[in-house]
């Protein structure tokens, strides 16, 4: 008798260290970096009367970084507060060949960047499936802004799936599965409602304590 209560102590102990990760007065903190360069890019070609232009987008760079940091407000409920910040470079060319005129053909070339910023307010509800594995559905709102003009920008609401998984007690990775996002633009006062759940990954990483 004492043996089947000494293991079942053992059990609910190891249990409440394996989930601890997780739990009302909990924090974490973490985000998720993206990083990507597309040397080829995009081209397009376009006639008309005149003449023809041959338009080039090469060397494409895109970078963004989202800290984030969260609360427990219960057991699985959590709240995240993340900034984040985005710049994509790239270059321009493009070739206009006249049909009636070589002398007006001409090259141009532009290097452009654009730097966005922006606040998301995140909430989660944490369901985990085992001690390492579980499974949180994230829904947002967050308003990004172009760095030198402030009102060209959007609004976003929407959110998606998401596993974590728990190597240690305090570090969790998580994997999100495609998203539905209502996009409102700030300039256009446009608004579309996307629905990716297959080709949409993004990968985070953790800290709770």
């Amino acid at each position: 008798m004492k043996k089947h209560i000494l293991a079942a102590l053992i059990i609910l102990v190891t249990a409440a260290i394996a989930t601890a990760q997780t739990g009302k007065g909990q924090k974490y903190i973490g985000g998720s970096f993206y990083l990507n360069y597309d040397e080829t890019g995009t081209s397009a070609f376009y006639t008309y009367p005149q003449g023809s232009t041959r338009y080039l987008n090469q060397n494409i760079l895109t970078f963004n970084i989202n800290p984030e940091i969260g609360f427990f407000l219960g057991d699985k409920w959590a709240l995240g507060i993340q900034p984040g910040y985005s710049r994509t470079s790239g270059t321009e060319t493009s070739y206009y060949t006249s049909a009636t005129n070589p002398a007006s053909n001409y090259t141009y070339t532009n290097k452009y960047h654009t730097d966005i910023v922006g606040l998301a307010i995140n909430v989660r509800y944490y369901w985990m499936l085992n001690s390492k594995v579980g499974i949180f559905p994230q829904v947002g709102v967050s308003s990004n802004h172009v760095l030198n003009n402030f009102l060209v920008g959007s609004l976003n609401v929407g959110g998606g799936p998401n596993v974590v998984f728990f190597p240690t007690q305090k570090l969790g990775i998580n994997m999100g599965i495609g998203n539905v996002r209502y996009n409102y633009n700030y300039q256009t006062r446009g608004s579309n409602v996307t629905v990716n759940l297959n080709s949409n990954f993004n990968f985070g990483v953790n800290y709770y304590w």
